[in-house]
C-alpha cells in the first residue's frame, strides 16, 4: 500500500516535544525507536490523526497517536504488512487510548484462526466470554508483557518431562501475537525438539520455526 503522507492530511498533527517523550534534534517533535527480539527495528516520529477500524466495525473513527515510521529494518522491512498495531500495556497502545476516551471497555481479545479460515478475529473492548472459556492470570507487575503461568507442555498427547520451574523465568511465559518465533528455555527446547523428532510423522506438516535461548 502507499505510504501515509502527513502533508496530505488536513487532520494530521505532530506530537510536539514534551517532557514525557524523546525529542528530535530540533526539540520540536516527539520521536520513537522500537527494537524487537528477531532483531528488526522501527523508528520515526509520533503523530496524531483520525484512525478508522474498517467498514464492518461498530467503532466510529477516533483521533489517536501513532508512530509515523520513516525507517525500518529486518523482518519489518521485508514482510507484506504495512506496520504494527500496538496492543501492549502502555499509554500509546491503541487499546489504552480508546479506553481513555471511554470508547471501549478495558480489554481486548485475539482469536487465532489460521490463514486458511480467515485469519481469526480481534475484538476491542469487553464481550461475554463463552461459558467453557478457561482463564489464566497475567501479572502486570511482573512484566510489561502479557505473561501467563505455563505449567506443562504436551507433544502428541504426551506430557514432556521438564524440571520444576522451567517456565518461571524473569518474565514468566510471554504471549506475543506479533512474532513468528517461539523462544524456549534450553531444557524445554531440548525436550520439545526431541519429542517432535520422535513424533515427526504426525507433526512434520504443522511445524513453525522455533529457536532456543
Amino acid at each position: 500500500d502507499p505510504r501515509f503522507q502527513p502533508d496530505l492530511s488536513s487532520t494530521y498533527q505532530p506530537v510536539k516535544c514534551n517532557p514525557s517523550c524523546n525529542c528530535d534534534d530540533e526539540q520540536k517533535q516527539c520521536t520513537y525507536d522500537r527494537r524487537y527480539a528477531e532483531m528488526s527495528s522501527s523508528s520515526g516520529v509520533l503523530g496524531e490523526d483520525i484512525v478508522s477500524f474498517g467498514n464492518e466495525s461498530e467503532l466510529v473513527p477516533q483521533r489517536a497517536v501513532f508512530g509515523c515510521e520513516n525507517r525500518e529494518t529486518g523482518d519489518l522491512y521485508s514482510q507484506r504488512a504495512d506496520g504494527i498495531m500496538g496492543l501492549g500495556r502502555g499509554q500509546l497502545s491503541i487499546v489504552d487510548q480508546l479506553v481513555d476516551k471511554s470508547v471501549i471497555g478495558d480489554s481486548f481479545s485475539l482469536c487465532y484462526g489460521g490463514m486458511d479460515v480467515g485469519g481469526g478475529a480481534m475484538v476491542l473492548g469487553k464481550i461475554t466470554p463463552p461459558p467453557e472459556m478457561v482463564f489464566s492470570h497475567s501479572d502486570p507487575f511482573r512484566s510489561p508483557y502479557y505473561n501467563i503461568e505455563l505449567k506443562e507442555m504436551h507433544v502428541a498427547g504426551k506430557r514432556l518431562k521438564l524440571p520444576t520451574g522451567v517456565f518461571d523465568g524473569r518474565h514468566g511465559t510471554v504471549l506475543d501475537s506479533g512474532t513468528t518465533y517461539a523462544y524456549f528455555q534450553k531444557d524445554a527446547f531440548v525436550a520439545f525438539r526431541d519429542a517432535v523428532r520422535s513424533n515427526s510423522f504426525e507433526l512434520r506438516s504443522k511445524l513453525s520455526l522455533f529457536a532456543c535461548q
